[in-house]
């Protein structure tokens, strides 16, 4: 018998918070739901360190985390890493260097050609590849002025 007004109070009450819900502005709802999501994983985080799952702690800690700064999910940092490739450097093709920037590496004007490019590469590469005793940060820079300039 107790479980069924427990079970009733509970019905009502969750009545009475839906039409909070309705009621309630979009942003302000969303806010309070993210507050509570946080908490609750606040809480999970801290009975499974109790328990000594530490692992799953720290995940539910992190995605807790997430929640309250409004940041990344943790596998979105992890993915974004992974495309970044080992050492951080930006992955082949993704540019954060300008067509001045280039032109300027390779020591060319405004109007170069596509053959003018490939020697200017060619040339500032056998200066400076790794294998002949040279940077490969420069190297990294001049491959990448190339394909800035060449649309690769």
């Amino acid at each position: 018998m107790g479980a069924l007004i427990a079970g009733l109070a509970v019905l009502v009450l969750l009545m009475f918070l839906a039409q909070g819900f309705v009621a309630a502005d979009p942003k302000s709802l969303a806010k309070a739901v993210r507050l509570a999501a946080g908490v609750l994983l606040s809480l999970l985080a801290a009975g499974l360190a109790l328990t000594g799952r530490i692992f799953f702690a720290l995940i539910a800690g992190s995605i807790a985390l997430a929640i309250f700064t409004g940041g990344p999910m943790p596998w979105e940092r992890l993915r974004a890493r992974a495309a970044a490739g080992a050492g951080g450097a930006p992955p082949r093709g993704a540019s954060t260097m300008s067509r001045a920037e280039a032109l300027s590496v390779l020591g060319l004007t405004e109007g170069a050609t596509p053959q003018e490019i490939r020697v200017a590469h060619r040339r500032l590469i056998q200066q400076t590849h790794p294998d002949k005793g040279g940077s490969s940060y420069l190297a990294a820079k001049i491959n990448q002025a190339k394909d800035v300039l060449l649309g690769e």
